[in-house]
């Protein structure tokens, strides 16, 4: 039995120095390749693979079928938003009985939170809903750097909110972070688009394949952060306030932690090494704010205490999450500095 996704083929010579493959035939039907048409070839980071894509692909729009006459309303919602991160064009719920209330309102809870999500058809026993988000609408570096942005307004909220007491601004965080996932999820179908179509790097921003990896993992530690911000939050309780010296150390750890992220991400989507050490500096900063706030907690035991005590503990999670983005900008600052490393790919 053949296996559509590994195929083997035998090289054949053409000239004395020229060497070739043939292309699967189903695979060439499916994007419209024909004699004398030009393809991309694309050699990864090592040298060891070689990916080829059309020129100008031409794929009809994926659509997507899901049963569910098994599956409960969670599970359909689950379902819809696996298909948008896929990279579906068309998702239909379909099911051989009446669609239950719970399930089209699960259909329509996940075109709430989808970006670009609508519902086109909907009748008894099927809804279908389109995405009309295509790759070169958003580039990653930038949809990166709102994601971060999202999570630094939600943290100043939340800890304005903790200093100030009152629990009705700190509600107002949790929508924030619902922003926050409608960003990532549409960052995971532009990532999973541009892993099956190379082509598609220079309109997403970026000039090879090899920061995806990375990418997707910063931005899961910003919504990682930006959990850590609604965590915050949720200790608020109205009136009881911080002092003013209290107010001015927190707000030092928030700013300390707002310049190391901050420098953390340029240095992800402008990979630089020296950016790098430039954000090993500003979480220093970090470090000394985050003691000097401990110390007064541990001496001066200031209201509300508990609160705060919590939240220092919570904002050096945001930090570790941090930390680990600036491993990841690391690693593409080493690759992207030719002074630092050399490959011979010979």
């Amino acid at each position: 039995m053949s296996d559509p996704v590994r195929m083997t083929r035998k090289v054949q010579q053409l000239g004395s120095s020229t060497l070739a493959v043939t292309l699967p035939a189903e695979w060439a039907r499916r994007h419209g390749v024909a004699k004398g048409d030009e393809m991309i070839v694309q050699r990864d980071e090592q040298g060891g693979a070689l990916l080829v894509v059309p020129d100008r692909p031409d794929v009809e729009e994926d659509t997507a079928v899901v049963d569910v006459d098994s599956l409960s309303a969670a599970a359909v919602g689950r379902a819809v938003l696996v298909q948008y991160v896929l990279g579906r064009g068309l998702v239909r719920i379909e099911s051989s009985s009446p669609l239950t209330p719970a399930q089209v309102d699960a259909v329509l809870d996940a075109e709430r939170r989808l970006m670009g999500l609508g519902v086109v058809e909907q009748s008894e026993q099927r809804v279908t809903v389109r995405c009309s988000v295509a790759p070169g609408d958003f580039d990653l570096p930038t949809l990166l750097g709102r994601i971060g942005r999202t999570e630094a307004a939600m943290r100043a909220d939340a800890l304005e909110a903790l200093v100030e007491g009152d629990a009705g601004a700190a509600r107002t965080v949790d929508g924030r972070h619902e922003q926050v996932e409608k960003l990532f999820y549409l960052f995971l179908r532009l990532v999973f688009a541009t892993y099956r179509n190379p082509h598609l790097n220079e309109s997403v921003g970026i000039d090879t394949g090899f920061p995806l990896i990375g990418y997707r993992s910063v931005a899961q530690d910003l919504v990682l952060m930006a959990g850590v911000a609604n965590d915050v939050a949720e200790l608020v309780e109205d009136g009881a306030a911080a002092d003013d010296e209290t107010a001015d150390l927190l707000a030092a750890v928030d700013d300390a932690l707002d310049t190391a992220v901050a420098t953390t991400v340029d240095a992800v989507t402008a990979p630089d090494y020296a950016a790098t050490e430039a954000a090993r500096d500003e979480f220093d900063r970090v470090d000394d704010a985050v003691a000097a706030l401990q110390r007064r907690l541990e001496t001066e035991r200031p209201e509300p205490l508990l609160a705060l005590q919590r939240a220092l503990v919570l904002l050096e999670r945001t930090a570790t999450h941090a930390r680990d983005s600036l491993s990841v900008a690391t690693r593409l600052g080493f690759r992207s500095d030719p002074d630092l490393v050399t490959t011979d790919l010979s």
